[in-house]
């Protein structure tokens, strides 16, 4: 070997351990952040989103029970009814009815009514199951609510016979000081616990909800319910989960994130999730090794990578060592075809981003195209507003108008679905609105949505189609002539504001073009005098369930209610405003959920 050839070797073998230390230093470094990075967004993050997660579906189905229960104490009939010694036998009728159909439309699992006068205790089917007394300890739940002044409050029970905890809404019926008695429902939260194994995360993970005692009342695990958390979590942690040391702010108590080593000296993870809508708490507990099992697989693919990189680049090197004649110039003409293939490729993903933007684009003028303009909705309409927000540059949301012989059709609708989707949905529902009023006999809402129906499924495709794909549309559809306005909704309702009162015109209950909403379905005409200076509003679900506030809750029926009774007095022109700005302070940080469609008019 020549002296020539000896140095080169020195030089490659050197070059060689250089790069082999660079490479396994690299490799441990980035393994070591990337556990660690992996171990910070497990607790600062996914523990997080799974127990928000969670919470968000117990959250809401308890705020829905309490707004039902809300509902029904505050109904005048019933304060009277109590307030009377249920002695009118025609309140009765009307006060039972409405308990029947709030434990039964709403799925809950009962309703009662327990008077303060008399002690009966009124459930759903009309009948007094029984008397309640003081000095009977099962019916001290009865005595503490009227005694407590608060006006709603949640009770906990686990039912060992039926393997089911139950939540129990209490709310006071009549004044807060001087209740007449106690009205509400009961919910079950079985179904919960059943999606709760939907969120466990390997073999030793648990997820349990727990009061401020620490006794667990749900757990996929039915073995579990019943017992306290401090027999299965460290009491030192269990004293942190629920709080004691933990710092609050304004808004309650913040998610506590801990780890500890269990007996069997694994290290586990485990997250205390505060609930909005109570004081309870929701527990999830998972093993370490198996939400980082997969670092595991990545040690041992970054070592094979790591060796057949350093055997490559060994080869490489020696490769062009010994014979290229100038590696540098070699390396950048290599650089150069790089920054060439680099180029070439960001100008074709720049210029299939510009195709679909453009796409979409035109996608949106269609849509405008098909939807009213301003002038034809003034041209019947003089006092209006349409407060159109699609989430999207495109949504699924639409407005329409159609006028014919003697009066004219005016319908909001809102189909499955947002951004090109729904547009494409709301482009078919308009062509069969409109192919419905150029051929009907009749301008009849309630026999229009039900040829609409027929239509949309025939269209689709869905005459026996798969309800997990089972898309729709909500629309609301009003035909006036003169003074006379007819009205038929899908999932839609029609609220009219007069000088007098606010009256809500709710629709039927069934989607257009659902697989549940059968052909034959007669949906329901409601037939309005319009008295003079009456308002009109309809809304799509984009507006009420916008979430945001403080509790970062949805923005809700009533609260549009008591807009529509603050702004009547207003210039509808002028009420466009006031409805967008609310909503806008409403919404704050948060993204807009939904596409937005509001429609106000009065009828000249």
């Amino acid at each position: 070997m020549s002296a020539k050839d000896h140095n080169l070797m020195k030089v490659i073998v050197i070059a060689s351990i250089i790069i082999v230390l660079s490479i396994i230093l690299a490799g441990t470094s980035v393994y070591i952040i990337a556990e660690k990075e992996v171990v910070n967004k497990l607790k600062s993050k996914d523990l997080v989103r799974i127990a928000e997660s969670v919470a968000s579906k117990v959250d809401g189905r308890l705020q829905r029970a309490k707004e039902s229960s809300l509902m029904l104490a505050k109904d005048p009939e019933l304060i009277n009814w109590l307030a009377d010694g249920e002695k009118d036998e025609k309140l009765r009728g009307h006060v039972i009815e409405k308990l029947n159909n709030l434990a039964t439309g709403f799925d809950y699992s009962n309703g009662f009514i327990a008077s303060k006068a008399t002690g009966n205790y009124w459930i759903e089917n009309g009948q007094a199951s029984k008397v309640l007394s003081e000095g009977n300890a099962t019916d001290q739940w009865f005595y503490k609510t009227l005694a407590s002044k608060q006006q709603v409050t949640l009770n906990l029970d686990y039912n060992e016979v039926r393997q089911d905890t139950f939540v129990f809404v209490n709310v006071l019926v009549g004044k807060t000081d001087a209740p007449v008695g106690v009205a509400g429902i009961g919910l079950s939260l079985k179904e919960l616990a059943t999606n709760f194994a939907d969120y466990k995360y390997g073999a030793k993970s648990n997820l349990w909800l727990i009061d401020n005692s620490g006794k667990i009342y749900l757990s996929d695990d039915i073995s579990k319910v019943g017992t306290m958390v401090s027999s299965l979590v460290p009491e030192q942690l269990v004293q942190q989960m629920l709080g004691q040391f933990n710092q609050t702010d304004s808004n309650g108590q913040q998610p506590v994130v801990l780890d500890y080593m269990d007996s069997e000296g694994q290290k586990m993870d485990l997250i205390s999730f505060p609930l909005k809508s109570t004081d309870w708490k929701l527990l999830f507990q998972m093993r370490r090794s198996d939400s980082v099992s997969f670092l595991d697989t990545i040690k041992i693919n970054t070592g094979i990578a790591s060796l057949l990189c350093i055997l490559a680049m060994i080869f490489m090197f020696y490769f062009v060592t010994r014979n290229l004649a100038n590696p540098y110039n070699r390396a950048l003409e290599l650089n150069r075809k790089l920054e060439q293939a680099v180029q070439e490729r960001t100008k074709q993903i720049s210029e299939q981003k510009q195709k679909l933007t453009d796409s979409i684009d035109y996608a949106k003028r269609i849509q405008d195209s098909i939807l009213p303009s301003r002038e034809e909705i003034e041209g019947v309409l003089q006092d209006h507003f349409v407060l159109w927000e699609p989430r999207d540059v495109v949504g699924g949301d639409f407005y329409w108008m159609k006028q014919t012989n003697d009066g004219y059709l005016l319908a909001i609708g809102d189909c499955t679905g947002h951004g090109v989707p729904g547009a494409l949905m709301t482009m078919i529902s308009i062509s069969i609105l409109n192919r419905i009023a150029e051929t009907a006999e009749s301008m009849d809402p309630a026999s229009i949505l039900q040829s609409m129906n027929r239509l949309i499924k025939e269209t689709l495709h869905r005459e026996h189609g798969d309800l997990m794909s089972d898309d729709g549309l909500d629309i609301g559809l009003c035909f006036i002539r003169g003074d006379q306005l007819t009205f038929a909704g899908a999932k839609t309702s029609l609220y009219m504001k007069n000088d007098q009162e606010l009256t809500v015109i709710k629709g039927d209950r069934k989607s257009i073009g659902s697989v549940r909403t059968n052909n034959q379905f007669n949906f329901t005409n409601a037939e309005l005098t319009v008295s003079t200076g009456a308002s009109f509003y309809m809304t799509t679900d984009g507006y009420l369930d916008q979430n945001g506030g403080v509790k970062n809750v949805s923005f809700g029926k009533q609260k549009l209610i008591e807009m529509i009774e603050q702004f009547h007095g207003k210039p509808l022109g002028e009420q466009e405003a006031l409805f967008r700005s609310r909503l806008v302070d409403y919404m704050g940080d948060e993204p807009q959920r939904d596409d937005i469609t509001l429609l106000g008019f009065k009828i000249s």
